[in-house]
């Protein structure tokens, strides 16, 4: 019987956990599960990012955060928010802020145009 590949147990393990973990950590979990030995986790680590990269179940988030590609954003900004990743009060930054508001800027101008046209 084959052991279950490293690829298989990141996706355990992000399954299991539910929300999006840094890849360090999660390789790291896989490989503290799949047993490998100090001397080689280097490469071990190199080649599981590249199987976590390839394969389609698997969605980066930016910042060295992976995910399920099966979630929605939705539930990941929940999830994590509740239990303190990415700053732990949710996933609003100075910069989202901002590009919401600019954003909210151009759709009351589009209206505005719209409205003027009629």
């Amino acid at each position: 019987m084959k052991a279950v590949s490293e690829v298989e147990v990141a996706y355990q393990v992000l399954r299991s956990r539910g929300y999006a973990m840094y890849f360090r950590d999660l390789i790291g979990s896989v490989l503290t599960q799949t047993g490998q030995r100090a001397s080689s986790q280097a490469h071990a680590m190199a080649e599981v990012h590249t199987q976590i990269n390839m394969d389609s179940r698997f969605i980066h988030m930016g910042k060295g955060m992976w995910g399920l590609a099966e979630w929605t954003p939705q539930q990941m900004n929940a999830r994590m928010a509740e239990d303190g990743e990415w700053g732990g009060s949710g996933t609003s930054t100075p910069r989202r802020e901002k590009l919401f508001e600019e954003i909210q800027q151009e759709y009351v101008a589009a209206a505005a145009e719209t409205g003027e046209q009629e």
